[in-house]
Formats: structure tokens, C-alpha cells, sequence
């Protein structure tokens, strides 16, 4: 598989630029299909792992981001 032929929204530099301004974009991508990122000119698959990390980041930044917006 190349890297060209990865949707952009699968792969990682979006999938972490979304984590910053739109988390449930980056829990509905981690929870609807694989992610991949490029090293060396060689595509990898995140590990399992990796995305299940991924999701729990982002529930624990939007809750957090729930949280302070509630207390205003």
C-alpha cells in the first residue's frame, strides 16, 4: 500500500491535528477504521494499542474541555 493512497483523514498528521481542534472528528476516525502514518518511505498501521490511547485522550481532553465550560 502507498502513503498516496491513504485518505488524508486516516492518516496521522490529521488525525492529530484534529485531536487539537475537533476531538470528535478524532474519536470518529480512530473508532470508524485504521490509521496510518509513513516512516522511511514505508506505511505502517497503528497498532491497537496506539489507537485505543488515541481514544482515551481524546475523551479525557474533551471531558476536561466540558468541565471548564461548565464552570463558566
Amino acid at each position: 500500500m502507498s502513503y498516496e493512497n491513504v485518505p488524508v483523514y486516516r492518516k496521522r498528521w490529521f488525525v492529530f491535528l484534529s485531536l487539537l481542534f475537533f476531538i470528535p472528528a478524532t474519536l470518529l476516525i480512530a473508532l470508524t477504521g485504521d490509521l496510518y502514518a509513513q516512516k522511511d518511505g514505508v506505511v505502517y498501521k497503528f497498532k491497537n494499542n496506539a489507537v485505543h490511547q488515541l481514544i482515551v485522550t481524546a475523551v479525557v481532553f474533551m471531558m476536561v474541555g466540558l468541565f471548564l465550560a461548565a464552570g463558566r
